[in-house]
């Protein structure tokens, strides 16, 4: 199954469409912020301009995923309700990573991140969150991230069907539009 998403609605920069390039700058400025030690760190996003709303969703998001932040106030609260939902897997199957492939981008995540992601974006968590999540999952750029979490914030729903097999996603798209697709891996 491929499920296609395509957006020209625009809302504030914390839900941005994929339309609207302060996704791309907003993915780019918070992982400017990630150390050598691959640690983020929330002040040096916020020196460069980056809301602290976004610093903490963003250290949200990577949290999920098991990474660690500074400087950063995670939701443990979302945190909770998410890994509640992927408590009852067993094992992820799938793998995360990114290439490009002529002029496509691919993200992969596997199951377990795949659920993540829905979780966030079923919570409307926005996309800094998603951008945590893609970036500390697959080592993808921000600004790519910050593409593909907003096409996903306008229309995340898609991703549930792009699932449906339990395998893992695979998210495409093909810089620097905004339109995104998916399906299973």
């Amino acid at each position: 199954m491929v499920a296609l998403v395509a957006s020209v609605a625009s809302v504030s920069p914390a839900h941005a469409a994929p339309s609207d390039p302060s996704a791309a700058s907003l993915g780019a400025a918070l992982s400017s912020a990630i150390g050598s030690d691959g640690v983020f760190d929330g002040d040096r996003a916020r020196a460069i301009g980056v809301s602290t709303e976004a610093v903490d969703a963003f250290a949200t998001g990577r949290s999920l995923v098991g990474l660690a932040s500074r400087h950063a106030a995670v939701d443990r609260q979302l945190v909770d309700e998410v890994e509640r939902s992927t408590a009852v897997v067993r094992a992820c199957a799938g793998k995360n990573r990114w290439d490009h492939t002529g002029i496509q981008l691919n993200v992969y995540l596997n199951s377990c991140n795949t659920t993540r992601l829905l979780g966030v974006l079923g919570a409307s968590a926005g996309v800094a969150t998603a951008i945590g999540i893609i970036t500390a999952a697959t080592g993808l750029g921000g600004a790519a991230a910050g593409i593909i979490a907003a096409g996903l914030a306008v229309a995340g729903g898609v991703l549930t069907a792009c699932s449906s097999r339990g395998r893992g996603t695979v998210i495409h798209n093909i810089p620097p539009g905004s339109v995104v697709w998916c399906n299973n891996q």
